[in-house]
């Protein structure tokens, strides 16, 4: 039987000492205590190595940051738009490099909780024991790995990407879905450690027991709408009339995940609301909607957003739009 306690003063707060600038790398804190100073959990000397390691790489990573982005504040306006000068490209290379150090430093953490996270399912497997009540620690290891996961894939972005100020709004992302990622370990790491009592931690946005569960017997709880068009901007309603016609927007981004506000505005800054449609298993960002190809298209022209294109959908279904002008032209004639 499992005995629950309060147990105050126990918080995963893994990033507070370290996560204090713009985008969140370390400042001050240079050993392993930055990670494992808010954790009741006991580290032996090769795991505090690792995380000594880390702090070191995050300590570099900030101070890698700072001069980068003093690189590029020193640009004219004409050099960051341009970007192609020795200046500028220098700037983004260290941030690039900043990038690579963080994203390294906070892998090492990860791992380092994952592995003596898993040591204790090892353990359970071999005396054939299911760890009754472990719905929450399993449920934080799942929220882990989706966080981290993410974070690649951010990380990644920023290596692709050929705008600092893009780049660095897409670290910031991926320094986030870092420390979501480290902290869940964590939590669940905590978790295991304590087996079998179960402590009432106090964690911040932590779930209650029955509310994991339900998650975890239905899994769709989380998945998004299914609705064709969700307007990001909340205020802005979607005329559902829309949906019975052929309608043109202009696509200005997607992903596999859902891109933030604050990301979307680097993309498109101007009046028209953007619009968000989930649509095989992608987020699609999108702005207009049009009755003819000719507004869209000078919508398109207008923004000059690289890579977006004309998109064309009629009664919620996506169609080319080749196939979306025959279909108008053959709904006219019927009319006539």
């Amino acid at each position: 039987m499992k005995h629950k306690i309060l147990k105050s003063g126990i918080s995963i707060l893994l990033f507070t000492a370290v996560f204090g600038s713009v985008i969140g790398y370390a400042q001050e804190q240079s050993t392993s205590r930055m990670f494992t100073a808010e954790l009741n959990v006991k580290f032996d000397g090769m795991e505090i190595k690792k995380l000594e390691r880390a702090a070191k790489m995050l300590s570099d990573a900030e101070a890698m940051l700072h001069s980068a982005t003093s690189q590029y504040d020193a640009l004219t306006d004409l050099q960051k738009k341009e970007r192609i000068s020795s200046e500028y490209n220098a700037a983004m290379k260290l941030l690039l490099e900043s990038s690579r150090n963080a994203k390294e430093a906070n892998s090492i953490v990860f791992y380092v909780f994952k592995l003596k996270n898993e040591s204790f399912w090892n353990k359970m497997n071999r005396s054939n024991h299911r760890a009754a009540g472990m719905e929450k620690a399993r449920y934080y290891q799942g929220t882990a790995l989706k966080s981290y996961n993410r974070s690649l894939i951010r990380r990644q972005q920023a290596e692709d990407a050929d705008r600092f100020d893009y780049a660095l709004a897409i670290m910031k992302d991926a320094m986030g879905y870092e420390k979501l990622a480290v902290r869940d370990q964590g939590r669940s790491l905590q978790i295991c450690t304590d087996y079998p009592v179960e402590y009432n931690y106090g964690w911040e946005d932590d779930l209650s027991l029955e509310e994991v569960v339900k998650i975890m017997k239905d899994p769709n709880v989380h998945e998004p709408p299914k609705d064709i068009f969700a307007t990001v901007d909340k205020e802005t309603a979607v005329d559902s009339s829309l949906l019975k016609e052929v309608i043109f927007k202009v696509q200005i981004a997607a992903h596999t995940m859902p891109l933030s506000e604050e990301y979307l505005n680097l993309i498109y800054k101007d009046k028209i609301p953007i619009d968000m449609i989930y649509e095989d298993n992608w987020y699609k960002y999108s702005i207009g909607r049009y009755k003819t190809f000719e507004e869209a298209e000078a919508t398109l022209i207008e923004t000059n957003i690289k890579k977006a294109f004309v998109v064309a959908y009629s009664e919620g279904k996506k169609m080319s739009t080749q196939e979306a002008l025959e279909l108008i032209e053959k709904r006219k004639a019927a009319n006539e």
